[in-house]
């Protein structure tokens, strides 16, 4: 009798080990969410963090990752926001040829621009596509009103969660008032 609960317990340590692993992203995404919002802080910024990906700060930069299952390959999408801050004015038109020789140099090739709008400043974002495999992308935005850059490294399919959370970043000192 022992040895077929022994026999019954090691199959449902097994099935729950199989089942977490599948879950895995699930599981973190939600606790995440459950334990912070569907927001991170980021200086004086909220930044809206989708469901499936989490967030975390590192050398004072926001990055919202998506999760991914454990057998995908690759690095998983990621949002890398940071500040931007200058001494001197800064000519956007010079910071777009700047960032499209840069992101040529890296293997990038530059497909198109976008306006935006991040909080009550605007900016643009460049899209750029990886010469050696057309199914990774960068885009990389910048808002020299509201002092914020965000890059997204990803798939075709992280442009739409990409633009869902630039467009709902929210100035707090602005919310403030």
């Amino acid at each position: 009798m022992s040895r077929s609960w022994a026999t019954l317990l090691a199959s449902l340590f097994i099935a729950l080990v199989l089942v977490g692993l599948f879950l895995e992203p699930e599981i973190v995404s939600t606790y995440w969410h459950l334990r912070f919002g569907n927001f991170a802080k980021f200086h004086e910024w909220r930044i809206p963090v989708p469901k499936g990906w989490w967030a975390f700060t590192k050398e004072d930069q926001l990055i919202v990752q998506k999760m991914r299952r454990f057998y995908d390959r690759g690095d998983p999408a990621g949002i890398i926001v940071g500040t931007l801050t200058s001494s001197k004015p800064i000519k956007p038109e010079a910071l777009k040829e700047a960032s499209i020789q840069v992101n040529s140099r890296k293997g990038y090739a530059f497909e198109e621009d976008r306006t935006i709008g991040i909080g009550k400043g605007s900016g643009y974002c460049l899209h750029f596509s990886a010469v050696k495999d057309e199914k990774l992308i960068h885009i990389t935005c910048d808002s020299l009103s509201a002092g914020l850059s965000l890059d997204l490294y990803g798939r075709p399919s992280d442009i739409q969660p990409f633009y869902s959370v630039v467009n709902q970043i929210v100035d707090l000192r602005v919310q403030a008032h």
